[in-house]
């Protein structure tokens, strides 16, 4: 490898930890916070702020003498999740479930202590729920992270969630210990309820779908106001759920051991 070879692919490996750190602990921030970050000279953070910028992929707010990624970059994002394989199996199976019960589905991907919405049917009712295309949100309070946590398992959890959780509402589990209580139900039951843990007025149950090899590689769940969601018509909703999950894993190419 040359020099110029290996200084270039340092530098693409600096600016990559540039974007984490601002795409995860931090919205916007100055050049000498995100030195102080990511551990870098100030100069160093300026230079590659600037390529950033004139790529497009990053913003400087010339008031505030902040920077924040760009929308260019959000769309790439987009982009890379619009394509996955299951999101391409999912989408009829979810856009009928969102039709059969006027309710928001979702399809979200596991990343750290944070879901990423890679596909969504908005339910049809006036007051309804649901996120964002590519929003992250936190895995411990939403049906879907829970789901992904429990089958990623106790050490993945205790990696990458505190001890003590943030919390969003009256009903959030904000002790990881309970956390991990609730996840080994969920192994065992197939399915996670989230009821007002995000956001107090809205109930949503999450599935798995797993790959070819048999992991989890992805959840979709249904939500609603708390009003329409419960009792029989939860239980229902669980159900279906969990048959149209199973479809899309086989679709995906995983084959059921217990179906030989």
């Amino acid at each position: 490898m040359s020099k110029t070879t290996g200084s270039g692919s340092k530098s693409v490996h600096k600016a990559i930890r540039l974007l984490r750190v601002l795409s995860t602990d931090m919205p916007e921030a100055g050049v000498r916070e995100l030195a102080r970050k990511i551990e870098m000279p100030k100069s160093t953070v300026h230079r590659l702020l600037a390529a950033l910028e004139e790529e497009g992929l990053v913003e400087h707010d010339s008031r505030t003498n902040l920077y924040r990624l760009s929308f260019e970059i959000v769309a790439l994002a987009g982009s890379a999740l619009r394509n996955s394989d299951v999101r391409r199996v999912a989408l009829p199976f979810m856009t009928e479930l969102a039709a059969r019960w006027n309710e928001t589905v979702d399809l979200d991907v596991l990343r750290g202590a944070h879901i990423i919405i890679i596909e969504q049917i908005p339910g049809q009712h006036i007051l309804n729920t649901g996120g964002t295309f590519a929003a992250r949100l936190p895995a411990h309070c939403t049906s879907t992270g829970k789901v992904l946590l429990a089958y990623a398992g106790p050490e993945y959890v205790k990696a990458h969630l505190p001890e003590k959780l943030e919390r969003y509402s009256d009903n959030t589990i904000t002790s990881r210990d309970e956390l991990l209580k609730e996840l080994a139900l969920i192994r065992e039951q197939g399915y996670a309820r989230a009821w007002g843990e995000y956001e107090s007025f809205v109930h949503a149950l999450g599935v798995p779908i797993r790959g070819r090899t048999g992991e989890v590689i992805a959840a979709m769940s249904v939500s609603g106001l708390a009003a329409r969601i419960e009792g029989e018509m939860a239980t229902e909703m669980i159900a279906s759920l969990q048959r149209t999950a199973t479809e899309i894993s086989a679709r995906v190419g995983y084959v059921d051991p217990s179906q030989h």
